[in-house]
């Protein structure tokens, strides 16, 4: 099982990163939604986290409708990983998010979600 992960911040990143180790999730990482979206040329994923506020350039929201343009991401789920979620779930559905996972976040919310959208 391999996930996307797209997060800016290094403290989320690297809490993300050791919550799917322990899931036995691989994650392939990105810092940014334009080395998130050259990850995406060269492999598959299960399922794609994508933090929404990314700092200067592609934004998760645009970094989802990218990826969901591409035939083979067609079926994968994005998860939508921000403070901003309430506020924004038209937008995330818009974009194509499958869900949402709202920070803070426990490893049981983690786990739930990937189970509901894996």
């Amino acid at each position: 099982m391999t996930a996307l992960v797209v997060e800016d911040d290094f403290a989320s990143r690297k809490y993300l990163i050791l919550l799917l180790k322990k899931m036995n999730i691989e994650a392939v990482v990105a810092e940014n939604g334009e080395s998130g979206l050259d990850l995406a040329k060269d492999r598959d994923f299960d399922i794609m986290l994508l933090d929404i506020a990314l700092g200067p350039g592609i934004d998760g929201i645009e970094l989802c409708t990218r990826l969901k343009k591409q035939p083979r991401f067609a079926k994968t789920p994005p998860i939508a990983v921000t403070a901003f979620a309430q506020e924004n779930l038209e937008k995330f559905e818009a974009a194509g998010f499958a869900g949402y996972l709202s920070k803070p976040y426990t490893s049981d919310q983690l786990k739930s979600a990937l189970d509901k959208y894996l």
